[in-house]
């Protein structure tokens, strides 16, 4: 037996023991990767380095333990072939000018992939820098909308309530600093924890070093996740300021972990990717001890991405016509509240768009040059990975990228604020040219 199938902390003894845990394997890392990458100074330290990402995003799960879930197939799934508009030739504004989408999305942005539907029916697909339709990318934080996701299917489900102190699910953080947290405070992002952020990255190197990341330290200083938020405590305003962090996502895949009795890994499996009609497997990112990196480790492909928001803008029902999301938590990510919206006025991206972050989604109004405005439901993750929706016209838009730097408004705003828009003005003119 793979050593890496036997029980662990998280209940991983149960992988193989049914249709649904079969699919799912946690592998170690891949050390003849590891050992060829070093020949180009890429090792499991630096392989997430701004510099690197071009070259590592598509195989980021070769340098840590990940668990593999395969794809089911389905006679009602598509195989989508060729496309029907070329978008590359769109033009939109840098600082210098305007230049074509190409240009921008190749040169300037270190675009590898990009996939546009609309209504189920594949618009455009490019593939750049030796990426192809079959690989899987580094999703980064577009990972924290599926976790999102989970916990409102466990919510339809009847099995969670977001009103509830987080601590009614995780006790064991009584006395750190989500005590007094709700669970819809931690998926909103407005929890108040402060956590230690090293230089140049976004998050706490002790909680990488939980996760393995970097590859697996001896001197790691928790044994796991839940350890590591105890050690955490408040430092703004519980509910009031929208501050990102990886952390909150961490201990929400807890909650989900909890209320459905198995790992994240099986519940993402069962109640998502098996239901979606996907081409290729997913790959999360893990620790050794299976624990997913559940803020930002998963690995798809940018086509089985898109098939994620062909879902959303159905309202949540897959090709089939089954509920696969729950439809009161799209229309809830849409509409928004005052408190998410105050808080999203507190936070640093509100000078890049108008709207709002809940529940592990943005929600953006972005206006075109066309006096166009669209309302989008937004998965973002950082160096360029990006899920859009537009609900309206049932458009979906994901990118995959490399970006060489990891948080960059410039590309933000190249993104949302040219690019988006230009596409979406394009789609709506080819919509209303073929009625």
């Amino acid at each position: 037996m793979n050593k890496f199938l036997g029980c662990s902390l998280i209940g991983l003894c149960f992988f193989g023991m049914n249709s649904v845990a079969s699919t799912l394997e946690l592998k170690p890392e891949n050390t003849q990767f590891i050992a060829k990458a070093a020949k180009y100074n890429v090792s499991q330290r630096n392989w997430d380095q701004a510099a690197n990402a071009a070259v590592t995003f598509p195989q980021a799960y070769q340098f840590t333990p990940h668990i593999e879930i395969l794809p089911i197939q389905h006679s009602w799934a598509q195989s989508w072939r060729g496309s029907l508009v070329n978008l590359l030739e769109l033009t939109a504004s840098d600082l210098d000018g305007e230049h074509s989408l190409e240009v921008l999305l190749r040169d300037r942005l270190n675009n590898h992939s990009m996939v546009v539907v609309q209504k189920g029916k594949l618009l455009h697909q490019h593939f750049f820098n030796g990426f192809d339709a079959n690989q899987t990318h580094l999703q980064m934080s577009v990972t924290k909308s599926f976790v999102a996701i989970l916990a409102a299917i466990s919510v339809a489900e009847g099995k969670l309530d977001m009103s509830q102190r987080l601590i009614h699910y995780l006790p064991e953080l009584t006395q750190s600093g989500f005590e007094d947290v709700t669970v819809q405070e931690v998926a909103d992002m407005r929890s108040g924890i402060g956590v230690a952020v090293a230089d140049g990255k976004s998050w706490d190197p002790r909680m990488s070093a939980v996760q393995d990341w970097n590859g697996h330290s001896n001197d790691a200083e928790f044994e796991n996740i839940l350890d590591y938020a105890n050690e955490l405590e408040n430092y703004r305003p519980i509910g009031k300021v929208y501050d990102y962090l990886d952390i909150n996502t961490e201990v929400l895949a807890k909650v989900v972990e909890r209320v459905q009795g198995k790992p994240l890994a099986e519940v993402f499996a069962n109640k998502l990717w098996h239901r979606l009609g996907v081409e290729q497997p997913a790959r999360w990112m893990a620790n050794r001890q299976g624990e997913l990196v559940a803020s930002g480790g998963l690995n798809i492909s940018t086509r089985d991405l898109a098939r994620v928001g062909q879902v959303l803008v159905n309202k949540g029902k897959n090709l089939a016509g089954e509920q696969v999301v729950p439809a009161a938590f799209i229309d809830s990510l849409l509409q928004g509240n005052d408190q998410v919206r105050h808080a999203w006025q507190q936070g640093k991206e509100a000078s890049l768009a108008k709207g709002w972050y809940q529940d592990q989604f943005r929600t953006l109004y972005l206006s075109s040059h066309t006096g166009e405005t669209y309302k989008v439901l937004a998965m973002v993750g950082i160096h360029g990975q990006v899920l859009i929706m537009e609900p309206e016209s049932q458009t979906v838009i994901t990118m995959n990228s490399g970006f060489a730097e990891m948080q960059s408004t410039r590309m933000a705003r190249l993104i949302f604020n040219q690019l988006v828009p230009a596409i979406l003005d394009k789609v709506l003119a080819v919509e209303v040219n073929d009625k």
